[in-house]
């Protein structure tokens, strides 16, 4: 069974931009996605609480991913 993720939930994660595991928190933020210029708008992502960088985002936005870059 999958985890359902709800805004302000935690969990531990890899950060990219601190270089070791923390505490991430999820929220909703705009994405850009990289080498493109579509920004998702809402999207339930993982959020490092030490440096504020966006480090995963959960299985179940996979299908906004997909529906905003179809609409593109």
């Amino acid at each position: 069974m999958k985890t359902v993720w709800k805004i302000g939930d935690h969990a531990a994660g890899r950060c990219p931009r601190c270089r070791k595991m923390v505490r991430s928190r999820f929220e909703l933020r705009t994405v850009q996605l990289a080498r493109t210029r579509l920004a998702i708008r809402d999207l339930l992502v993982a959020v490092c609480t030490e440096c504020d960088h966006t480090i995963a985002i959960p299985p179940q936005s996979v299908p906004q991913l997909r529906e905003a870059a179809l609409a593109k």
